[in-house]
Protein backbone atom coordinates (compact mmCIF):
# COMPACT_ATOMS: atom_id res chain seq x y z
CA UNK A 1 0.00 0.00 0.00
CA UNK A 2 1.26 3.58 -0.74
CA UNK A 3 -0.41 6.58 0.66
CA UNK A 4 -1.38 10.15 -1.07
CA UNK A 5 -0.43 13.23 0.90
CA UNK A 6 -2.60 16.47 1.09
CA UNK A 7 -0.69 18.86 3.97
CA UNK A 8 -2.40 21.85 4.61
CA UNK A 9 -0.10 24.75 5.33
CA UNK A 10 -2.04 27.70 6.47
CA UNK A 11 1.15 29.50 6.33
CA UNK A 12 1.09 28.73 2.33
CA UNK A 13 -2.40 28.24 2.36
CA UNK A 14 -1.99 25.28 -0.72
CA UNK A 15 -2.40 21.48 -0.19
CA UNK A 16 0.96 20.19 -1.28
CA UNK A 17 1.77 16.69 -2.86
CA UNK A 18 4.08 14.52 -1.61
CA UNK A 19 4.72 11.51 -3.33
CA UNK A 20 4.31 8.00 -2.29
CA UNK A 21 1.45 8.99 0.11
CA UNK A 22 -2.13 10.14 0.32
CA UNK A 23 -3.84 11.81 3.12
CA UNK A 24 -6.82 14.29 3.25
CA UNK A 25 -6.53 16.55 5.75
CA UNK A 26 -9.07 17.91 8.66
CA UNK A 27 -8.90 20.77 10.97
CA UNK A 28 -9.38 21.09 14.57
CA UNK A 29 -9.41 23.45 17.00
CA UNK A 30 -8.74 23.48 20.96
CA UNK A 31 -8.51 26.79 22.80
CA UNK A 32 -5.38 27.63 24.53
CA UNK A 33 -5.02 29.86 27.81
CA UNK A 34 -5.75 33.20 26.15
CA UNK A 35 -8.75 32.11 25.05
CA UNK A 36 -8.48 32.32 21.23
CA UNK A 37 -9.32 29.14 18.88
CA UNK A 38 -6.18 28.50 16.81
CA UNK A 39 -6.72 25.62 13.94
CA UNK A 40 -4.17 22.84 14.17
CA UNK A 41 -4.15 20.31 11.44
CA UNK A 42 -4.63 16.59 12.12
CA UNK A 43 -4.73 13.90 8.88
CA UNK A 44 -7.14 11.81 8.36
CA UNK A 45 -5.73 9.33 6.13
CA UNK A 46 -7.35 7.44 3.13
CA UNK A 47 -5.00 4.89 2.48
CA UNK A 48 -5.14 3.60 -1.50
CA UNK A 49 -3.69 1.15 -3.59
CA UNK A 50 -0.84 1.65 -5.96
CA UNK A 51 -2.98 0.07 -8.53
CA UNK A 52 -6.88 0.56 -9.38
CA UNK A 53 -8.65 -2.89 -7.26
CA UNK A 54 -11.13 -3.10 -10.15
CA UNK A 55 -8.36 -4.05 -12.84
CA UNK A 56 -5.23 -4.30 -10.84
CA UNK A 57 -3.50 -5.27 -15.17
CA UNK A 58 -3.96 -1.88 -16.49
CA UNK A 59 -1.54 0.47 -16.21
CA UNK A 60 0.34 3.12 -18.03
CA UNK A 61 -0.02 6.56 -18.95
CA UNK A 62 -3.13 8.06 -19.20
CA UNK A 63 -4.08 9.24 -22.71
CA UNK A 64 -3.89 13.46 -23.31
CA UNK A 65 -6.50 13.36 -25.92
CA UNK A 66 -10.03 12.10 -26.67
CA UNK A 67 -9.10 9.86 -29.81
CA UNK A 68 -7.84 7.43 -27.34
CA UNK A 69 -11.60 6.43 -26.92
CA UNK A 70 -12.78 7.69 -29.95
CA UNK A 71 -11.17 8.69 -33.77
CA UNK A 72 -14.21 9.19 -35.63
CA UNK A 73 -13.85 12.29 -37.98
CA UNK A 74 -17.91 13.16 -37.78
CA UNK A 75 -17.69 12.55 -33.77
CA UNK A 76 -14.99 14.75 -33.72
CA UNK A 77 -16.85 17.49 -36.11
CA UNK A 78 -19.54 16.88 -33.81
CA UNK A 79 -17.96 17.92 -30.59
CA UNK A 80 -15.98 20.81 -32.37
CA UNK A 81 -19.35 22.22 -32.83
CA UNK A 82 -20.73 21.40 -29.41
CA UNK A 83 -17.62 23.40 -27.83
CA UNK A 84 -17.84 26.15 -30.06
CA UNK A 85 -21.75 26.86 -30.17
CA UNK A 86 -22.89 25.32 -26.32
CA UNK A 87 -24.30 28.63 -24.61
CA UNK A 88 -23.84 27.01 -21.08
CA UNK A 89 -20.18 26.13 -22.04
CA UNK A 90 -20.14 30.21 -23.11
CA UNK A 91 -21.69 30.90 -19.63
CA UNK A 92 -19.42 28.94 -17.96
CA UNK A 93 -16.30 30.79 -19.95
CA UNK A 94 -17.74 34.05 -18.21
CA UNK A 95 -17.18 32.57 -15.05
CA UNK A 96 -13.89 32.52 -15.98
CA UNK A 97 -13.68 36.31 -17.29
CA UNK A 98 -15.24 37.76 -13.99
CA UNK A 99 -12.49 35.95 -12.25
CA UNK A 100 -9.87 37.59 -14.26
CA UNK A 101 -11.69 40.81 -13.09
CA UNK A 102 -11.89 40.15 -9.52
CA UNK A 103 -8.30 39.48 -9.46
CA UNK A 104 -7.75 42.99 -10.71
CA UNK A 105 -9.98 44.13 -8.25
CA UNK A 106 -7.95 42.81 -5.63
CA UNK A 107 -4.40 43.44 -7.24
CA UNK A 108 -5.21 47.14 -7.60
CA UNK A 109 -4.80 47.56 -3.82
CA UNK A 110 -1.20 47.19 -4.28
CA UNK A 111 -1.15 50.56 -5.46
CA UNK A 112 -2.01 54.20 -4.62
CA UNK A 113 -5.22 55.59 -5.40
CA UNK A 114 -4.78 59.09 -7.11
CA UNK A 115 -8.43 60.93 -7.80
CA UNK A 116 -8.51 64.08 -9.19
CA UNK A 117 -11.45 66.72 -7.89
CA UNK A 118 -13.04 70.25 -9.11
CA UNK A 119 -15.92 72.22 -7.21
CA UNK A 120 -17.85 75.09 -7.99
CA UNK A 121 -20.22 77.36 -5.47
CA UNK A 122 -21.71 80.21 -4.82
CA UNK A 123 -23.51 81.43 -1.46
CA UNK A 124 -24.49 84.66 -0.30
CA UNK A 125 -26.12 85.86 3.59
CA UNK A 126 -29.93 85.86 3.67
CA UNK A 127 -30.29 89.32 4.87
CA UNK A 128 -28.13 91.50 2.10
CA UNK A 129 -27.86 88.75 -1.04
CA UNK A 130 -25.10 89.02 -2.92
CA UNK A 131 -23.74 85.43 -4.52
CA UNK A 132 -20.06 85.05 -4.23
CA UNK A 133 -18.31 82.60 -6.14
CA UNK A 134 -15.71 80.44 -5.20
CA UNK A 135 -13.60 77.57 -6.99
CA UNK A 136 -11.80 74.55 -6.00
CA UNK A 137 -9.36 71.63 -7.89
CA UNK A 138 -6.71 69.30 -6.36
CA UNK A 139 -5.68 66.12 -6.37
CA UNK A 140 -5.87 63.78 -3.87
CA UNK A 141 -3.56 59.98 -3.29
CA UNK A 142 -4.12 57.80 -0.66
CA UNK A 143 -2.06 54.03 0.02
CA UNK A 144 -2.46 51.92 2.40
CA UNK A 145 0.96 49.91 4.11
CA UNK A 146 -0.21 46.04 3.78
CA UNK A 147 1.48 45.72 7.19
CA UNK A 148 -0.63 42.49 8.10
CA UNK A 149 -0.88 41.19 4.74
CA UNK A 150 -4.52 41.43 4.09
CA UNK A 151 -3.94 42.81 0.94
CA UNK A 152 -1.72 40.20 -0.16
CA UNK A 153 -4.53 37.08 1.18
CA UNK A 154 -7.13 39.21 -0.93
CA UNK A 155 -5.09 38.73 -4.48
CA UNK A 156 -4.33 34.78 -3.00
CA UNK A 157 -7.66 34.28 -2.51
CA UNK A 158 -8.82 35.72 -6.29
CA UNK A 159 -5.74 33.90 -7.87
CA UNK A 160 -7.07 30.24 -6.47
CA UNK A 161 -10.77 31.35 -7.27
CA UNK A 162 -9.70 32.33 -10.65
CA UNK A 163 -7.49 28.88 -10.38
CA UNK A 164 -10.67 27.09 -9.34
CA UNK A 165 -13.00 28.86 -12.33
CA UNK A 166 -10.29 27.62 -14.87
CA UNK A 167 -10.75 24.27 -13.41
CA UNK A 168 -14.73 24.39 -13.54
CA UNK A 169 -14.80 25.51 -17.00
CA UNK A 170 -12.46 22.58 -18.24
CA UNK A 171 -14.78 20.27 -16.39
CA UNK A 172 -17.93 21.57 -18.13
CA UNK A 173 -15.64 21.30 -21.38
CA UNK A 174 -14.62 17.66 -20.69
CA UNK A 175 -18.67 16.93 -19.78
CA UNK A 176 -19.89 18.64 -23.00
CA UNK A 177 -17.13 16.23 -25.20
CA UNK A 178 -18.31 13.13 -23.19
CA UNK A 179 -22.22 14.66 -23.97
CA UNK A 180 -22.08 14.92 -27.53
CA UNK A 181 -20.36 11.79 -27.97
CA UNK A 182 -22.86 9.93 -25.81
CA UNK A 183 -25.29 11.77 -27.78
CA UNK A 184 -24.07 10.44 -31.15
CA UNK A 185 -23.64 7.09 -29.99
CA UNK A 186 -27.13 7.04 -28.59
CA UNK A 187 -28.52 8.61 -32.09
CA UNK A 188 -26.48 5.63 -34.30
CA UNK A 189 -28.29 3.05 -31.77
CA UNK A 190 -31.57 4.65 -31.87
CA UNK A 191 -31.45 4.48 -36.06
CA UNK A 192 -30.10 0.71 -35.82
CA UNK A 193 -33.15 -0.21 -33.35
CA UNK A 194 -35.29 1.54 -36.16
CA UNK A 195 -33.56 -0.13 -38.88
CA UNK A 196 -33.87 -3.64 -36.74
CA UNK A 197 -38.33 -2.45 -36.45
CA UNK A 198 -38.46 -1.70 -40.20
CA UNK A 199 -36.18 -5.73 -40.81
CA UNK A 200 -38.79 -7.17 -38.35
CA UNK A 201 -42.09 -5.28 -39.57
CA UNK A 202 -40.82 -6.34 -43.17
CA UNK A 203 -40.72 -10.02 -42.23
CA UNK A 204 -44.15 -10.22 -40.40
CA UNK A 205 -45.39 -8.58 -43.03
CA UNK A 206 -44.44 -11.74 -45.71
CA UNK A 207 -45.79 -13.95 -42.94
CA UNK A 208 -48.50 -12.63 -42.86
CA UNK A 209 -48.87 -12.52 -46.44
CA UNK A 210 -48.26 -16.36 -46.35
CA UNK A 211 -50.21 -17.36 -43.58
CA UNK A 212 -53.56 -15.77 -45.58
CA UNK A 213 -52.49 -17.91 -48.43
CA UNK A 214 -52.26 -20.93 -46.80
CA UNK A 215 -55.93 -20.02 -44.61
CA UNK A 216 -57.31 -19.17 -47.84
CA UNK A 217 -55.69 -23.30 -49.63
CA UNK A 218 -57.26 -24.79 -46.23
CA UNK A 219 -53.63 -25.02 -44.14
CA UNK A 220 -54.24 -22.63 -41.95
CA UNK A 221 -56.91 -21.48 -39.29
CA UNK A 222 -58.38 -18.32 -38.79
CA UNK A 223 -56.42 -18.44 -35.73
CA UNK A 224 -52.79 -18.02 -37.25
CA UNK A 225 -54.32 -15.57 -39.66
CA UNK A 226 -55.28 -13.37 -36.49
CA UNK A 227 -52.14 -14.15 -34.72
CA UNK A 228 -50.08 -13.03 -37.45
CA UNK A 229 -51.98 -9.29 -37.80
CA UNK A 230 -51.74 -9.11 -34.08
CA UNK A 231 -48.16 -9.44 -34.26
CA UNK A 232 -47.31 -7.11 -37.08
CA UNK A 233 -49.57 -4.54 -35.46
CA UNK A 234 -46.86 -5.11 -32.34
CA UNK A 235 -44.39 -4.71 -34.17
CA UNK A 236 -45.50 -1.34 -36.48
CA UNK A 237 -46.08 0.13 -32.46
CA UNK A 238 -42.64 -0.90 -31.89
CA UNK A 239 -41.88 0.78 -35.28
CA UNK A 240 -43.83 4.05 -34.31
CA UNK A 241 -41.68 4.31 -30.99
CA UNK A 242 -38.41 3.90 -32.46
CA UNK A 243 -38.63 6.73 -35.22
CA UNK A 244 -39.98 8.92 -32.05
CA UNK A 245 -36.98 7.55 -30.47
CA UNK A 246 -34.68 8.73 -33.48
CA UNK A 247 -36.33 12.32 -33.76
CA UNK A 248 -36.21 13.17 -30.26
CA UNK A 249 -32.57 11.49 -29.94
CA UNK A 250 -31.39 14.14 -32.79
CA UNK A 251 -33.42 17.04 -31.66
CA UNK A 252 -31.11 16.87 -27.74
CA UNK A 253 -28.18 16.61 -30.54
CA UNK A 254 -29.10 19.97 -31.88
CA UNK A 255 -29.75 21.56 -28.89
CA UNK A 256 -26.32 20.85 -27.83
CA UNK A 257 -24.88 22.11 -30.65
CA UNK A 258 -26.39 25.33 -30.36
CA UNK A 259 -29.24 24.67 -33.19
CA UNK A 260 -32.76 24.55 -33.57
CA UNK A 261 -34.23 21.41 -33.25
CA UNK A 262 -35.19 20.76 -36.89
CA UNK A 263 -34.05 16.84 -36.81
CA UNK A 264 -31.98 17.78 -39.74
CA UNK A 265 -28.55 16.77 -38.71
CA UNK A 266 -27.19 13.78 -40.73
CA UNK A 267 -25.26 11.38 -38.74
CA UNK A 268 -24.22 7.76 -39.57
CA UNK A 269 -25.90 4.68 -38.86
CA UNK A 270 -23.08 2.59 -38.24
CA UNK A 271 -21.18 2.38 -35.10
CA UNK A 272 -17.46 3.74 -35.17
CA UNK A 273 -14.59 1.29 -34.04
CA UNK A 274 -14.13 0.76 -30.64
CA UNK A 275 -10.38 1.28 -30.34
CA UNK A 276 -7.78 0.39 -27.89
CA UNK A 277 -8.35 -0.22 -24.83
CA UNK A 278 -8.11 3.00 -22.52
CA UNK A 279 -4.61 3.28 -20.19
CA UNK A 280 -5.86 3.86 -16.68
CA UNK A 281 -2.51 4.96 -15.07
CA UNK A 282 -2.60 4.64 -10.60
CA UNK A 283 -4.96 6.39 -8.43
CA UNK A 284 -3.01 9.06 -8.12
CA UNK A 285 -2.36 10.22 -11.40
CA UNK A 286 -6.50 11.33 -11.28
CA UNK A 287 -5.20 13.71 -8.68
CA UNK A 288 -3.17 16.24 -10.70
CA UNK A 289 -5.96 15.61 -13.76
CA UNK A 290 -9.56 15.86 -12.60
CA UNK A 291 -10.40 19.15 -12.79
CA UNK A 292 -13.18 18.85 -10.23
CA UNK A 293 -10.50 18.33 -7.75
CA UNK A 294 -8.33 20.90 -8.82
CA UNK A 295 -10.96 23.46 -8.53
CA UNK A 296 -11.69 21.60 -4.98
CA UNK A 297 -7.76 22.21 -3.94
CA UNK A 298 -8.07 26.10 -4.97
CA UNK A 299 -11.40 26.73 -3.40
CA UNK A 300 -9.79 25.12 -0.45
CA UNK A 301 -6.56 26.99 -0.95
CA UNK A 302 -8.98 30.22 -1.68
CA UNK A 303 -11.13 29.67 1.72
CA UNK A 304 -7.66 29.61 4.16
CA UNK A 305 -6.85 33.15 1.96
CA UNK A 306 -9.95 34.01 3.25
CA UNK A 307 -9.38 33.26 7.05
CA UNK A 308 -6.00 35.47 6.66
CA UNK A 309 -8.08 38.26 5.80
CA UNK A 310 -10.58 38.40 8.37
CA UNK A 311 -8.01 37.84 10.86
CA UNK A 312 -5.96 41.13 9.90
CA UNK A 313 -8.99 42.70 10.47
CA UNK A 314 -8.05 42.41 13.96
CA UNK A 315 -4.81 44.92 13.70
CA UNK A 316 -5.01 48.24 12.63
CA UNK A 317 -5.07 49.71 9.17
CA UNK A 318 -1.91 52.46 8.32
CA UNK A 319 -2.44 54.69 5.04
CA UNK A 320 -0.29 57.30 3.97
CA UNK A 321 -2.28 60.23 1.93
CA UNK A 322 -1.55 63.20 0.19
CA UNK A 323 -3.24 66.45 -1.19
CA UNK A 324 -2.34 68.65 -3.60
CA UNK A 325 -5.29 71.35 -3.96
CA UNK A 326 -6.23 75.32 -4.79
CA UNK A 327 -8.74 77.59 -3.98
CA UNK A 328 -9.62 80.90 -5.52
CA UNK A 329 -12.72 83.45 -6.22
CA UNK A 330 -11.77 83.42 -9.83
CA UNK A 331 -11.00 80.40 -12.25
CA UNK A 332 -8.32 81.51 -13.71
CA UNK A 333 -6.17 81.71 -10.70
CA UNK A 334 -6.37 77.98 -9.47
CA UNK A 335 -3.07 77.68 -10.90
CA UNK A 336 -1.77 80.24 -9.58
CA UNK A 337 1.23 79.11 -7.24
CA UNK A 338 0.02 81.48 -3.92
CA UNK A 339 -3.07 79.70 -4.31
CA UNK A 340 -1.90 76.35 -4.18
CA UNK A 341 -2.01 73.96 -0.84
CA UNK A 342 -0.11 70.99 -0.07
CA UNK A 343 -0.58 68.09 2.81
CA UNK A 344 0.68 65.02 3.59
CA UNK A 345 0.01 62.88 6.75
CA UNK A 346 0.27 59.01 7.74
CA UNK A 347 -3.20 57.98 9.37
CA UNK A 348 -3.61 54.66 11.83
CA UNK A 349 -7.00 53.70 12.35
CA UNK A 350 -8.50 50.82 14.55
CA UNK A 351 -11.82 49.40 15.30
CA UNK A 352 -12.26 49.73 18.92
CA UNK A 353 -15.55 48.00 19.53
CA UNK A 354 -17.80 46.24 17.31
CA UNK A 355 -20.23 44.13 19.11
CA UNK A 356 -18.39 41.03 18.46
CA UNK A 357 -18.78 41.74 14.48
CA UNK A 358 -14.56 40.92 13.85
CA UNK A 359 -15.23 37.28 15.89
CA UNK A 360 -17.99 36.29 13.93
CA UNK A 361 -16.67 36.77 10.84
CA UNK A 362 -13.33 35.37 11.88
CA UNK A 363 -15.39 32.02 13.33
CA UNK A 364 -17.32 31.91 9.57
CA UNK A 365 -14.01 32.14 7.49
CA UNK A 366 -12.91 29.26 10.10
CA UNK A 367 -16.05 26.98 9.95
CA UNK A 368 -15.93 27.92 5.83
CA UNK A 369 -11.87 26.86 5.56
CA UNK A 370 -12.76 23.07 7.80
CA UNK A 371 -16.19 23.04 4.91
CA UNK A 372 -13.59 23.21 1.90
CA UNK A 373 -11.59 20.54 3.76
CA UNK A 374 -14.01 18.01 4.34
CA UNK A 375 -15.44 19.10 0.67
CA UNK A 376 -12.30 18.44 -0.52
CA UNK A 377 -11.72 15.01 0.90
CA UNK A 378 -14.99 13.71 0.07
CA UNK A 379 -14.29 15.07 -3.85
CA UNK A 380 -11.31 12.97 -3.91
CA UNK A 381 -13.31 9.85 -2.64
CA UNK A 382 -16.13 10.25 -4.83
CA UNK A 383 -13.19 10.11 -7.90
CA UNK A 384 -11.90 7.02 -6.81
CA UNK A 385 -15.27 5.86 -6.76
CA UNK A 386 -16.19 6.13 -10.40
CA UNK A 387 -12.99 5.40 -11.39
CA UNK A 388 -13.30 2.05 -9.84
CA UNK A 389 -16.94 1.86 -10.40
CA UNK A 390 -16.26 2.69 -14.64
CA UNK A 391 -13.41 0.38 -14.71
CA UNK A 392 -15.42 -2.37 -13.20
CA UNK A 393 -18.49 -1.90 -15.28
CA UNK A 394 -16.53 -1.73 -18.49
CA UNK A 395 -14.76 -5.03 -18.11
CA UNK A 396 -18.54 -6.43 -17.03
CA UNK A 397 -20.15 -5.06 -20.52
CA UNK A 398 -17.35 -6.42 -22.34
CA UNK A 399 -17.62 -10.20 -21.05
CA UNK A 400 -21.74 -9.36 -21.53
CA UNK A 401 -20.90 -8.53 -24.66
CA UNK A 402 -19.53 -11.66 -25.67
CA UNK A 403 -22.19 -13.58 -24.25
CA UNK A 404 -24.91 -12.10 -25.82
CA UNK A 405 -23.52 -12.18 -29.31
CA UNK A 406 -23.91 -15.78 -28.82
CA UNK A 407 -26.93 -15.59 -27.84
CA UNK A 408 -28.35 -13.30 -30.60
CA UNK A 409 -25.90 -15.56 -33.21
CA UNK A 410 -28.25 -18.97 -31.88
CA UNK A 411 -31.45 -16.90 -31.67
CA UNK A 412 -31.02 -15.93 -35.22
CA UNK A 413 -30.21 -19.81 -36.30
CA UNK A 414 -32.82 -20.91 -34.43
CA UNK A 415 -35.62 -18.87 -36.49
CA UNK A 416 -34.00 -19.80 -39.47
CA UNK A 417 -34.60 -23.54 -38.75
CA UNK A 418 -38.22 -22.62 -37.50
CA UNK A 419 -39.40 -20.97 -39.94
CA UNK A 420 -38.51 -23.79 -42.66
CA UNK A 421 -40.28 -26.63 -40.18
CA UNK A 422 -43.29 -24.25 -40.66
CA UNK A 423 -43.42 -24.40 -44.18
CA UNK A 424 -42.59 -28.28 -44.31
CA UNK A 425 -45.94 -28.20 -41.37
CA UNK A 426 -43.67 -29.62 -38.72
CA UNK A 427 -44.31 -27.16 -36.26
CA UNK A 428 -47.33 -23.99 -35.65
CA UNK A 429 -47.13 -20.59 -36.60
CA UNK A 430 -47.10 -19.90 -32.68
CA UNK A 431 -43.60 -21.36 -32.66
CA UNK A 432 -42.74 -19.70 -35.60
CA UNK A 433 -43.44 -16.27 -33.98
CA UNK A 434 -42.10 -16.84 -30.18
CA UNK A 435 -38.69 -17.58 -32.05
CA UNK A 436 -39.00 -14.21 -34.34
CA UNK A 437 -39.44 -12.47 -30.92
CA UNK A 438 -36.90 -14.17 -29.17
CA UNK A 439 -34.60 -12.89 -31.90
CA UNK A 440 -35.98 -9.71 -32.35
CA UNK A 441 -35.29 -9.28 -28.71
CA UNK A 442 -31.37 -10.56 -28.89
CA UNK A 443 -30.71 -8.43 -31.40
CA UNK A 444 -31.89 -5.34 -30.15
CA UNK A 445 -29.96 -6.36 -26.94
CA UNK A 446 -26.91 -6.90 -28.63
CA UNK A 447 -27.34 -3.16 -30.08
CA UNK A 448 -27.68 -1.91 -26.70
CA UNK A 449 -24.85 -3.35 -25.11
CA UNK A 450 -22.73 -2.08 -27.96
CA UNK A 451 -23.92 1.11 -26.82
CA UNK A 452 -23.43 0.71 -23.43
CA UNK A 453 -19.68 0.26 -24.69
CA UNK A 454 -18.94 2.86 -25.98
CA UNK A 455 -20.72 5.10 -23.33
CA UNK A 456 -18.37 3.25 -20.44
CA UNK A 457 -15.41 4.01 -22.14
CA UNK A 458 -16.38 7.57 -22.72
CA UNK A 459 -17.57 7.72 -19.01
CA UNK A 460 -13.94 5.80 -17.51
CA UNK A 461 -12.04 8.40 -19.15
CA UNK A 462 -14.49 11.53 -18.44
CA UNK A 463 -13.89 9.70 -14.69
CA UNK A 464 -9.79 9.82 -15.22
CA UNK A 465 -9.75 13.59 -15.80
CA UNK A 466 -10.64 13.91 -19.72
CA UNK A 467 -8.65 15.49 -21.80
CA UNK A 468 -6.40 17.71 -20.00
CA UNK A 469 -5.29 20.91 -20.95
CA UNK A 470 -3.04 18.90 -24.17
CA UNK A 471 -6.69 18.03 -26.11
CA UNK A 472 -6.28 18.97 -29.94
CA UNK A 473 -10.21 18.77 -29.83
CA UNK A 474 -11.58 22.85 -29.20
CA UNK A 475 -8.41 24.61 -30.20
Amino acid sequence: MSKISYILSLAICAVLLLSGCASVQSLSFKSGKSGKSEPIIQPIDITTPDKWVADPDVDGQIADDWAAVFNDPVMRSIIEEALQNNPSLRSSAQNVARSQAALRQSRSSFFPRLDIFGTANSATALQNPEFNERYSAGLNASWEIDLWGRIRSGVSASEFNLAASKAFYRNAREALIAQSARSYIAIIEAKKQLELNDETVAALTETLRIVRLRHNLGSASRREVVLAESDLANSHDRQETASAIVRSTVRSLEVLLGRYPTVSLKLPSHFPQMGQSITIGQPADILRRRPDILAAENNLASAFSALSIERSSRWPRLTISSDLSSSALDPSNLFDPAALAFSFGLRLADNLFDGGLTKGRIEAAEANSRQAVADYGQIVLNAFLEVENQIDNLAILDRRHEFIKISASAASETLYLAEIQYKEGAIDLLDVLIFRQRSFQADRNLLVIERLRFEAKINLYLALGGAGLQSEIGK
